[in-house]
């Protein structure tokens, strides 16, 4: 019985991607060192405090790929313009410098599945580049942006490989996801469980980034 429910997985699985060749109104596309990437886009929940946020993601199955941008700022600060990306670890620091200013910061994430179902991750952390807001709304925005991120890589922990608990993890995130809910076990681009981050670096750019979310269906 085992055997015939993971059967069954990989084959909804592989199916599930094909949901990618989708030309969607809710979107985040870019060139990912060169070359054309664009995937479904949804506003995300995520457990932030301390400041108002908006998260985006867009993500794509078999092999994984997601792009994240999240903004952080204070209340009725969001508006069009062009904005820092930043990286994690500046975020706090400048938002504690910046508070009477009413900035936004901007982060943009990237993580792409390197090894079949998910035994390795190359990631693109956010480091630095630009985002313009072109419109937004309570409940929608749209914009662009170019960015550069920091690669690291991730690869499966050797216990999760060898017991088969790692697998089954990612078999059935990849079928949360090919049915609209994969995006949601997840608390940001970064968190591969039962993995670790390696010693391993370079960098990614995220070129000619377009964005556009319409989230106004699930307010009402």
């Amino acid at each position: 019985m085992k055997k015939l429910t993971f059967i069954l997985l990989i084959i909804l699985s592989i199916a599930g991607s094909r949901l990618n060749a989708q030309d969607y109104k809710n979107f985040i596309s870019c060139k990912v060192d060169g070359k054309e990437w664009k995937a479904e886009a949804k506003r995300m929940q995520i457990p932030i405090n301390g400041f108002e946020y908006l998260a985006l993601a867009a993500f794509q199955v078999n092999p994984d790929v997601q792009v994240w941008i999240t903004l952080y700022y204070f209340t009725d600060s969001l508006k069009p313009g062009t904005y820092p990306i930043i990286s994690e670890q500046d975020i706090e620091s400048k938002a504690r410098k910046n508070a009477d200013k009413q900035l936004v910061w901007v982060l943009v994430d990237y993580t792409e599945e390197t090894k079949g179902l998910g035994h390795a991750f190359h990631d693109g952390e956010s480091l630095s580049g630009n985002l313009i807001i072109t419109n937004v709304t309570k409940t929608s925005i749209e914009g662009s942006f170019e960015a550069n991120l920091t690669g690291v890589y991730y690869k499966k922990r050797a216990v999760a490989t060898m017991t088969g608990s790692g697998l089954k993890g990612n078999l059935r995130d990849k079928l949360l996801t090919s049915a609209g809910g994969g995006m949601l076990t997840k608390g940001g681009a970064h968190d591969h469980d039962n993995s670790k981050k390696t010693d391993e670096t370079d960098s990614i750019v995220l070129s000619g980034g377009k964005f556009l979310v319409d989230w106004t269906k699930t307010e009402k």
